[in-house]
């Protein structure tokens, strides 16, 4: 009896035609993935497939079988309608299913008319197996979807054989159950493949519905319901269906049951710890990295490195039909909130710019380089013209209603913008400062992308110092409910700072001053620069009013200080992320170490609010990091859901089942007043991820490996 299981152990394959191995066989089948390096434009494809041993039948979803020779030892396919269309630097990939006699298992030699070499691949990295099936509905029959739908099969174990169980035969109408023994896991979201022995036309499943069925009806695949993803381990599971067959009697049948809830092609090793430090800050550096490219929005280059994500809202754009594609989801969700991204851009910026020597020692400069670039690419496309800047993509309400992968986002994405009639001086302020420190970051690396940043920073502050000072959000109701602003004076020292430094034209430094703020600094994060200018302010001039803003700012942070401390340890300002303003005090602190401020009560002031962070309370709050536990529930849609095809929904947000996917290197939120945390989805207070909780943390480790 054939027994198709999907599953994708990607080999590693050689320049030239590809040369691979069935990743999987077992009796009467075998699937195989030969991936192409696309290296040159082409409007169609035509793919050979030679086998050392006859192929009887494949199946392949991502192409159509247009011919095979006598002895059945070659296949050509071409492309489907959808995915004709490939460009140089795009990856393909073509999935299928062999049938033949016996233990089939034969090499393959596969190869592309249409490119150079035949498409040979080089290297294959672990990545989401793509499936695009269309299947038409005929008049009357249950059948699968019509529209293209993706199909990430996990490699390795996870999947459980069963069989069929027939209860009721009524003559081309009967009622059986598919029966698979004690699970050897939990599962979160399935698919499940069944080979009958005679066609079946028609499958009606209280659990599942039908995605795929195979041209002959002997093959169908099967998905969850979104609201029946679960199955615990050592749980026997029956899935009871009724289904139409042609024949003289009800069919026997295999089937395979997958789990589509846990990543088994993926594995993040750190490098060594060259430093012997308590912790492996080289790790911490690249987990972080990883964490920022986990959420970006857009199209994904090829050498992505998140197996579990994929393009997009790649039709995100403005009123007149502007490309707004890219940058960074802001947190858990989908939104793109442009002031927090572009503090979190400048103080990723600003880390590099101090503490390069850490990336480099780390080998993580380049990594780094493509890191703040993904942002500030976006923020350059909001900038339409000198006076209007789009300043959010997404309808934070609309968006926090859906709980699934931003691949799969269907809900309209409305774009927000300032400009002379509607002005946000602070926000303006914000996007010129992630332009100037970018414009320093690449100043030696690529002199017309530097300068093209620091134009349109230099455009952006005019704007914002001509134009009304008024808060963004008070022109953006959108951004009012999610991202407010309460004050624009550090915004506009901030960026009048950032300018001066990149500029060291003294009109900048001259507007700086004017909105200096001596008073201890509440606690730095996207709304609030007052220690940052204080400290940009002493680094230019080294006067000593800003040297004592600064120290008035620790004196208040430090023990003994207006700051609460939670027993362990932790300076706790707000019970929202409260390790976001820990960790920007510690990156602050380093900062004023390094301008030769109390240098040694700093550092180690910082070293123990990352450490914290870290480990020291015998838990790390740094997803994928340390041996001694962290998050394993971040409040994040894409970790959390299933792979496709299965659906993800808000059962999956308020199961106490661990993420599907890890989101190495995210920063929760942290702990109460008292220590105390809780690893809850649904907690977003404590347990959600940012791009701006990262932010300072990152620069923080790698001022203390600097």
């Amino acid at each position: 009896m054939q027994r198709p299981i999907l599953l994708a152990i990607l080999p590693a394959l050689v320049l030239a035609n590809v040369e691979t191995d069935p990743n999987n066989h077992w009796s009467g089948a075998f699937q195989a993935k030969p991936c192409f390096n696309i290296n040159k434009d082409i409007t169609s494809w035509t793919l050979h497939l030679q086998f050392e041993q006859p192929v009887a039948s494949i199946e392949c979803w991502t192409a159509v079988v247009k011919s095979t020779n006598a002895d059945k030892t070659e296949y050509i396919l071409t492309n489907q309608p959808y995915n004709g269309v490939q460009h140089v630097g795009d990856e393909l990939c073509i999935d299928f299913i062999g049938h033949g006699s016996g233990n089939i298992n034969p090499h393959i030699t596969a190869f592309i008319e249409e490119l150079p070499d035949g498409g040979g691949h080089q290297v294959v990295s672990h990545a989401p197996v793509t499936h695009r099936v269309t299947q038409s509905l005929a008049p009357g029959e249950t059948r699968p979807p019509t529209t293209p739908i993706s199909v990430h099969v996990p490699s390795g174990s996870g999947c459980s054989v069963g069989s069929l169980s027939v209860s009721q035969d009524w003559g081309e109408r009967f009622e059986a159950t598919l029966e698979f023994p004690g699970l050897s896991e939990d599962v979160v979201g399935w698919m499940a493949n069944v080979t009958f022995s005679t066609p079946v036309t028609k499958i009606d499943m209280q659990y599942g519905d039908p995605i795929y069925t195979s041209p002959d009806q002997r093959t169908w695949v099967l998905v969850n319901h979104k609201d029946r993803p679960f199955f615990d381990a050592g749980t026997s599971v029956d899935l009871k269906f009724f289904g139409n067959y042609r024949g003289d009697s009800a069919p026997d049948a295999q089937a395979v049951l997958c789990n589509m809830g846990v990543d088994r092609d993926w594995d993040v090793t750190c490098p060594p710890n060259k430093m012997s430090s308590k912790y492996n800050y080289d790790c911490v550096l690249m987990e972080s990295i990883m964490f920022y490219a986990a959420q970006r929005s857009g199209k994904l280059p090829a050498d992505n490195p998140i197996p579990w994500r994929d393009d997009s809202a790649l039709d995100d754009h403005g009123d007149n039909g502007e490309d707004l594609s890219g940058g960074w989801y802001d947190a858990g969700d989908h939104v793109k909130f442009n002031f927090p991204m572009a503090y979190t851009t400048v103080v990723l910026n600003w880390g590099l710019l101090e503490f390069k020597d850490a990336y480099v020692d780390s080998g993580l400069l380049d990594e780094m380089y493509d890191c703040v670039k993904w942002p500030l690419d976006y923020l350059l496309k909001c900038h339409v013209a000198d006076d209007v800047l789009y300043v959010q993509v997404g309808d934070g309400n609309r968006d926090h209603s859906y709980w699934g992968p931003p691949e799969k986002m269907t809900m309209p994405r409305p774009a927000y913008k300032i400009d002379s009639a509607h002005p946000g001086c602070d926000v303006a302020m914000e996007t010129a400062a992630a332009f100037a420190s970018g414009s320093m970051v690449f100043k030696s690396k690529d002199h017309a992308y530097s300068a093209k940043l620091l134009d349109h920073a230099k455009t952006l502050w005019e704007f914002a110092v001509d134009s009304p000072h008024v808060k963004y959000s008070e022109s953006v109701g959108a951004a009012a409910g999610f991202y407010p602003s309460y004050n624009f004076t550090d915004e506009m020292c901030w960026g009048s700072m950032w300018l001066y430094k990149a500029t060291g034209e003294q009109k900048y430094l001259d507007e700086a001053k004017k909105w200096f703020d001596p008073e201890p600094d509440w606690g730095m994060s996207w709304d609030d620069k007052v220690v940052g200018c204080q400290l940009l302010l002493y680094e230019a001039t080294r006067e000593d009013k800003y040297k004592q803003a600064v120290i008035g700012t620790f004196t208040d942070w430090l023990p003994g200080g207006k700051i609460t401390y939670t027993p362990q340890g932790l300076a706790w300002r707000l019970q929202w992320a409260s390790l976001r303003y820990a960790s920007n005090m510690a990156m602050a602190a380093l900062m004023a170490a390094k301008d030769g401020i109390n240098p040694v009560d700093y550092r180690h002031w910082a070293m123990c609010q990352i450490h914290y962070a870290l480990g020291d309370t015998g838990f790390s709050y740094v997803v994928g990091f340390g041996d001694r536990g962290w998050p394993l529930r971040a409040h994040h849609r894409g970790a959390s859901c299933p792979n496709d095809p299965s659906p993800c929904g808000p059962q999956i947000m308020s199961s106490n089942k661990p993420n599907v996917h890890t989101l190495y290197g995210a920063l929760v939120g942290g702990p109460d007043q008292g220590d105390g945390y809780k690893d809850q989805r649904s907690n977003y207070v404590s347990n959600e991820v940012a791009c701006d909780y990262n932010a300072g943390f990152q620069t923080a480790v790698a001022g203390k490996k600097s």
